[in-house]
Order: C-alpha cells, then structure tokens, then sequence
C-alpha cells in the first residue's frame, strides 16, 4: 500500500495576461491569488486538493444553473442555456485534466509534478463525482448527457477499487500518512461514494443511471461485491466502536478527543454511508450497529451545531474538542474553507440529511429534530458569509474566532470551491434562503436569498475566469 505524504511546497506567482477565455479548454487549478491579484500555484504544479474542489465547484454550479434555481425567470433565466453549458463543458475538460495528470490505478499523485500520494482528503473529496455523474438529466437539453453520465466513470471506478481493495484492511481505512483519524474520517467519507453506487442501483430514483445495471456488472464496475462492501462496513462499525469514548462522545484515536471541523464533517458523512449499508443489506446484528452508528452521527452533529455551543454567528472554529458529548472551540479562528465543507458534508450528495425513498431514513426516525437543528445553523452560517466574510466580495482563508474579524485575506481555490458547494447544497436546508419561485411574497427573502445567489455566481466567475488556468 502506498504511503501518503503531506508536502508543503513553495509557491510561484504566474504572471499570466488572457485568462478566462471560455473558449479554451482547462490547463489546471490555481492555489489561489495574492492581494493584487496575481494568480498562484504550487511550485510542483497543480494540487490534487485544489483540482478536486474544483470540480466540485463546477458540478454544484453547473447543476444550480437549472431553470427552477439560478436559470429561473425571477432571477436570471438566461443562465440555463449557454452559461450552463459551459460549466459542464469546463467540468468535462478538467476532468480529462485530472484524469490524465494526476490518477493512475485509482492512486492519485498529490502534485502534477511530484509523485507523493495525495492527503486522504483528497480521495473523499474525488468520491463526490458521482453527484455530477448522476446529473446528467440536467444537461440533457445542452447535448451533454452521455459525456456527463459516462466520461466520470475510469476514474471513479478506478477510485472505488482502489479504495476497497488497495486501502482497506483489518478493519480500518489507512490512510498512507500514518493518521488513523484521518484515515478514520477520510476513509469513510470516501466510501460514501461506492456505498452510494450499491444504495441507488435498486432505489427509487436509480433506474436511469446504476439501476440500469445489474449486480455482476456493477460488481465488475466497481471492483468489490455488494456482500464485500457490506464486510468492509461490519468490521469499520466494530473498529469504530473500539475507538468510541461514551464520556467525551467522540471517538479517540492518536489525536485523542480533538478534532478539526474538517475531519468531523467527513466523518459525519462517512457515518451515513456506514449505517445504509449495514442496514439495508447486512443481518439483524447490521441493522443494530447501523442505529448505533445513526445515534452517534446524531449526537455528534448536534455538539457541533447546536446554538448553546461553538457556533457563533461568524462561524466554527476549525479544531474542536470534545468533553462530556460537547463540543468546544480548540482553535482561535475559523478555518472558512474547513467551515464551508462541513456545510457541504451535511448537506451535499449522499449526505445525513439525505433521507429518501429507498435508504434507511434512520435519522429521520431516531433523531427526527436534527433536521431542523441543522438547518438553523446553516441559516446562521450563510447570514454570517453575508455580515462578516463578503466585505471584499470573497471569502478569506480566515477569520478571529473571537469576533469574526478577517485575520487572513487571502483568496484560496479551496475557501472559493467550498462556500460554491455549501450555498448549493445546503442554501435550502433552512428557511431563511430560497428559491427564486418562493420570492414574491416575502420580500425579506427575496433579499438574503438574492444576495447569496450573487455571491456564488461572483464565487464561480472567480474560479472560471481565474482560478481554472486555461491553455
């Protein structure tokens, strides 16, 4: 198995002149920009970190560009057609990018130019595919719905066998840079993907994309049985209830009780692909470790968010440590893009609050108020991007803990990526944001929900005319 190292690299200015013409095709990912708005990059080429976020930028745009959402006659109806089109146009090209530069064999090199694996993260990160995969209805008028549903599929095959086959053993995720909490939070996260693949092929809603294959072929497809994956999940619940500690109300590894936000998230959104599969396709014992599990994302999520904890109208703070099942601030700042895919892990995909027909609806019945609880929060969160982070129209690397003043400025591929893929998935999961269709008799809503639609579309338009390097 190989070994994931982390590398920090020196960065080089780009003194590029041009960018962002739509017509030419996608180079790479930028690091980000400096205050005068120089583009940069990594000095070893394009980060796997930085490529995959923006992928799942370009996904969540493309698809919010449909006529009920951005695309509608309320607000900007002109955007469902050419622009939409060449959202996918440009996912599609980044892909190839991706695809040939930076994954051989389901492994992904952390640079273009520099062999080291990349962070685990970034394999949970590459398991969202699927979402644009499954989307390719959307971009059926635009002529892009075999190359939506079809072009994804090497790599996110190659990346589920390598995950099952390569990374899995002895009932843990290893995650190649020795972190058994990564390995832990990542490695489950990035199943999500694969366990989704065997959760849709036979749900309602599945027929037109893994429902259309049967069992082999799928098997074939992904490289591991349904009975394995179902195997995988039974001993990642034992190892995990090994690790639990029932006083703190978070599971301890070797970072002990504390961890960042980001790794929570993932880890939350691991738990859900855990849980279905156990119990929709394990025995009487699965269906029990997957309530277990159910609770536990429940009580976990709910130390996170809940107002009387670290949340504060600015934000979360990026580390967090858990003592008697609460959660407290281990860090003096908020780490923006960590905050913003939290968000995105609750909400984006195959996520825990993704209870449809067909799954297990196991937080629905056990924790029936978290829905609501999380909403809230994220209310909360979207209204602070609009108060404390949007003062230079983009989100910074970082802000105080203390008092949400902007203590970093700079502009990340990473904070821009992840706020798109929060507002997308997460803008409706409370009630103070909406669609264009709810906006005529609520004149408040109207507002917020403009502003923030605003925002994403600047957000997006920075990272296709910018931060998406161009040949």
């Amino acid at each position: 198995m190989g070994r994931l190292t982390k590398t920090l690299t020196a960065l080089a200015v780009l003194g590029l002149t041009g960018m962002g013409q739509a017509q030419a095709a996608p180079a790479g990912v930028a690091q980000g920009m400096d205050a005068d708005g120089q583009v940069l990059v990594y000095a070893d080429g394009m980060a796997a970190r930085d490529a995959f976020m923006a992928l799942g930028a370009l996904s969540v745009k493309g698809r919010l560009m449909r006529a009920s959402e951005l695309g509608h006659e309320g607000y900007r109806p002109e955007l469902g057609e050419e622009p939409m089109q060449k959202v996918g146009e440009t996912w599609l090209g980044l892909l190839d990018v991706v695809h040939g530069q930076l994954v051989e064999d389901g492994r992904m090199q952390a640079h273009v130019h520099r062999s080291a694996e990349a962070e685990p993260s970034v394999y949970a990160d590459a398991a969202y595919m699927y979402h644009m995969h499954h989307s390719g209805g959307r971009f059926e008028h635009l002529g892009l719905y075999d190359d939506i549903t079809h072009r994804p599929t090497a790599v996110m095959s190659m990346l589920a066998g390598h995950l099952v086959n390569e990374r899995y053993g002895d009932g843990a995720v290893h995650a190649a840079n020795g972190s058994e909490a990564d390995g832990f939070a990542y490695g489950l996260d990035a199943l999500h993907g694969p366990a989704y693949a065997w959760v849709r092929q036979d749900k309602p809603g599945g027929a037109d994309d893994m429902g259309q294959l049967d069992r082999p072929v799928l098997e074939a497809w992904l490289g591991h049985s349904r009975e394995d994956l179902v195997e995988v999940a039974r001993d990642l619940a034992r190892s995990a209830d090994a690790a639990w500690d029932a006083d703190a109300g978070i599971y301890v590894f070797d970072q002990g009780a504390e961890w960042s936000l980001d790794q929570i998230g993932a880890m939350l959104r691991g738990h859900k692909a855990l849980y279905e599969m156990l119990y929709l396709y394990g025995d009487s014992d699965d269906q029990a470790r997957a309530e277990t599990l159910a609770d536990r994302a429940a009580a976990i999520a709910a130390a996170v968010i809940d107002g009387h904890g670290p949340l504060r109208d600015w934000g979360l703070p990026a580390r967090l440590e858990f003592r008697d099942g609460q959660a407290h601030a281990a860090a003096d700042y908020v780490d923006v893009a960590a905050q913003w895919r939290f968000v995105h892990q609750l909400t984006g995909g195959f996520s825990p609050l993704r209870e449809r027909e067909g799954t297990s609806r196991l937080l629905t019945e056990r924790a029936p108020e978290l829905e609501g609880r999380i909403g809230t929060a994220i209310d909360r969160l979207l209204q602070g991007a609009l108060d404390y982070q949007l003062a230079s129209g983009t989100v910074p690397a970082r802000l105080d803990y203390a008092d949400g003043r902007v203590s970093d400025p700079r502009v990340t591929t990473r904070a821009v990526s992840a706020f798109m893929m929060a507002v997308a998935n997460g803008y409706r999961a409370g009630s103070a944001f909406d669609r264009p269709g709810a906006w005529e008799d609520d004149d408040d809503l109207a507002e917020r929900s403009r502003a923030l639609y605003d925002a994403f579309l600047d957000h997006g338009e920075l990272l296709t005319g910018s931060l998406i390097l161009r040949d």
